[in-house]
Parts: C-alpha cells; sequence; structure tokens
C-alpha cells in the first residue's frame, strides 16, 4: 500500500471513530430495536427492486465500508446466505457485532482497511455490495474493485447502490442560502477534499474533527472504467431522482439523477 494511500485511509479510520459515538447516542437504540423484529429491512424500495431482479435468496454476500452494519443485515433478513461486513472503523465494526450478537443475527463483521482484506475471503462470495457514501472516501477504485473482483466466486457480482457524482457538485442542504441548482464544486478534480467539519449527519452535532478527513471525487466514467479494468462486465446501471445521501434533499423533484444502482459481473 502506497504512503498516501495509507495516510488517507488511517486519517479517514480516526475521523470515523470519532464520529461514530455521535451516531450512536441519535441512533443506536432506534437501530436495535428495528432489528429486534424478526425480517426487518432498511432498504428502499428502489433497491428491493434491484435485489428482486439480481437474486439473493442464499447468495453471500462481502459489504465493503459496511459502517454499523445495518444493510448487510437487511440483507440477511432478506434471504442472503453468508454475511460478511468490511469497515476501517473500529467503532462502527464493534456496534455491527454488538447488534447481530443482540439481534442473533448471523452476520460477521471484520475490522480492516478495505484495500487490504485479508487473501483467505477471496473467491467466497457471490456479491460484493456497495453502498451510499462508501466510494467517495476511497481514494484508488481501481485498487478497490480488483480487490472486489478477487472476493467474487466466477459468475459473481459487485452491486453498488451510490450517490450520483453530479450530487456531489451541487451545494448540500446545508448551505441554505446557495441556489440548489448551482455548481458548487468541480466535477473531475484530482486533488483531494481536505476537511476538517463533523461527520454527524445522523444526529447533526456539530464538531471539529481532530485529524483532517480526505474525500475524493470519482466521475462515473472513472467508476465504470475502474470495474472494467478489474475483469468485470458492466451489466445493469440505473439513475434515479432519489436522495440517498441525507444532504440533497432540496435537489429532489429537479428532474437531476442523485443517486444510482450499478451491477457489474465477474
Amino acid at each position: 500500500m502506497t504512503h498516501d494511500l495509507q495516510r488517507y485511509t488511517e486519517s479517514n479510520r480516526a475521523a470515523w471513530n470519532e464520529a461514530m459515538p455521535y451516531h450512536q447516542r441519535a441512533a443506536k437504540d432506534k437501530w436495535d430495536g428495528r432489528f429486534a423484529m424478526p425480517g426487518y429491512s432498511c432498504l428502499a424500495e428502489n433497491e428491493l427492486e434491484e435485489w428482486q431482479r439480481f437474486g439473493l435468496t442464499g447468495k453471500a454476500v462481502a459489504h465493503l465500508c459496511c459502517n454499523n452494519g445495518v444493510e448487510l443485515m437487511s440483507l440477511k433478513n432478506l434471504g442472503a446466505g453468508e454475511c460478511v461486513g468490511f469497515d476501517i472503523s473500529d467503532a462502527a465494526i464493534l456496534e455491527a457485532q454488538e447488534r447481530a450478537a443482540l439481534c442473533n443475527l448471523d452476520c460477521r463483521f471484520v475490522r480492516t482497511d478495505v484495500y487490504a482484506i485479508d487473501r483467505q475471503w477471496d473467491g467466497r462470495f457471490d456479491v460484493v455490495y456497495i453502498t451510499i457514501g462508501a466510494l467517495g472516501w476511497l481514494p484508488d477504485l481501481a485498487r478497490l474493485f480488483a480487490r472486489a473482483a478477487m472476493l467474487l466466486k466466477e459468475g459473481g457480482g459487485v452491486f453498488i447502490h451510490e450517490i450520483h457524482p453530479l450530487a456531489e457538485i451541487l451545494p448540500d442542504d446545508g448551505k441554505q442560502e446557495a441556489d440548489p441548482l448551482r455548481i458548487n464544486d468541480p466535477y473531475f478534480k484530482a486533488e483531494p477534499w481536505v476537511d476538517y467539519g463533523d461527520l454527524d449527519y445522523v444526529g447533526g452535532v456539530h464538531y471539529d474533527s481532530v485529524l483532517p478527513q480526505y474525500g475524493f471525487a470519482h466521475p462515473l466514467s472513472d467508476v465504470i472504467m475502474a470495474l472494467i479494468g478489474s475483469g468485470l462486465v458492466v451489466e445493469r446501471f440505473v439513475e434515479y431522482d432519489i436522495d440517498t445521501s441525507a444532504g440533497h434533499k432540496r435537489q429532489e423533484g429537479k428532474g437531476l439523477p442523485l443517486s444510482y444502482i450499478l451491477v457489474a459481473r465477474r
């Protein structure tokens, strides 16, 4: 792993460990209560439709950047087979492990940088799952999807449900004074964003982070070409005017793509 890559990911690890107690104060009890209900799922209707098309029953799923595990637990409740989540945040993984045990859900959670997932997991999964807000924290998509491809069985697929990069160039809902349709940031940006702001999009508590957070702009072409470069074949791509980021509600209903689902196969 290159020095810059490790510096970015370890700094982001610290930022997420700092943020998770705020998220937990706002939502941990809610998630514990909901997943105590048999069969509970937090997934949106449009994603459920795509899972029905993809096929989930009995499939082994690796969830990269799984955060507190609620999406992977939802897939388990919807009929997935072996479910393993990987995330860099110690605090997020601990919360996921505790909830899985509390709610008797057969999901395993592993604390690791997704670029450094142990080779013992190679060739074990039918699906690599990547969800909302993950890609923007990861500096090297080619390396990410190369690792994802190795995790898959032959014929397995990568299922991505993400924030549309067009949404990311528009003002977020915290900038109420800004025109919601005015371009706020560049679509193409080689250098990372560096921020010391808060990450509590759950409870809305404002604080300054101790270490910098690094974010990365990934045009859709970069996502698609990184998948292709890893030997994966893009099978399905659907765009939605649905905000999944919790930060672009003002752009809903304006005829803009705000999220997407992409499926690629090995």
